[in-house]
């Protein structure tokens, strides 16, 4: 059996970390669109060497967070309706194709699990917890749903999807009103999936990922309209 090296294993770890902090910082506004991410600060601020940085911003580029240039190095990318109607196409194919896969494998465990993610976030938006708590609480639901599938491959698009698409959910998900629409929809949804009711559970999916990706375009297309 092969065996990995600890040096490379380590490498992996910190480009692991690096990559979320940077990703951080641009899901929380810190890095706007259009920034250009220098990666010798960041090395100096983590006190790691450049080369997990570099490892970490391919990473982030194949998530769609960063564009690397030419003599520019990597930049944080743009929000746009375009490319936001092209993310959330992309979750209408695979989330309720997944889901639907879900019920016909999901067990009495995974409903469970299921549903003590839905508290969570339930409790969270009552806390009024920090936005990326609850982005956070809300994927976890979403890959809570998805996981009984069985579908390793299509699981790691969708977690992808997801890194992306959270930059554009907080554009959304901010407003007390989009937080008690995404509590009532999460609601709907585990009481459909907890009946095994595929075709039903797979249409609020669909109505729930629609109605954010419209609200959230429609909002980039006003300030697209106005620059």
């Amino acid at each position: 059996m092969a065996t990995i090296d600890k040096p490379l294993l380590q490498r992996q770890t910190v480009t692991a970390m690096v990559a979320e902090y940077i990703a951080a910082r641009i899901i929380g506004g810190d890095y706007p669109g259009g920034h250009q991410i220098r990666q010798e600060a960041i090395a100096a601020e983590l006190g790691v060497s450049r080369i997990p940085v570099r490892e970490a911003l391919l990473q982030l580029e194949a998530d769609g967070l960063v564009v690397i240039r030419t003599h520019r190095g990597a930049v944080v990318s743009e929000l746009s309706a375009d490319d936001a109607i092209d993310l959330f196409d992309a979750r209408l194919l695979l989330e309720p194709f997944l889901v639907e896969k879900a019920i016909g494998h999901v067990t009495d465990q995974d409903i469970a699990a299921i549903e003590k993610s839905m508290r969570a976030y339930e409790a969270a938006i009552a806390r009024g917890d920090d936005p990326k708590d609850l982005s956070r609480l809300n994927w976890a639901f979403h890959t809570a749903l998805l996981e009984p599938s069985m579908r390793p491959r299509s699981m790691a698009v969708v977690q992808a999807l997801y890194n992306s698409a959270d930059r554009y959910l907080r554009l959304q998900i901010e407003p007390a009103k989009a937080r008690a629409k995404a509590l009532q929809e999460h609601r709907e949804l585990f009481e459909a999936y907890r009946r095994k009711d595929i075709a039903e559970t797979a249409r609020l999916l669909r109505k729930h990922i629609a109605d954010a990706a419209g609200e959230i375009v429609s909002q980039l297309r006003r300030s697209e309209t106005a620059a």
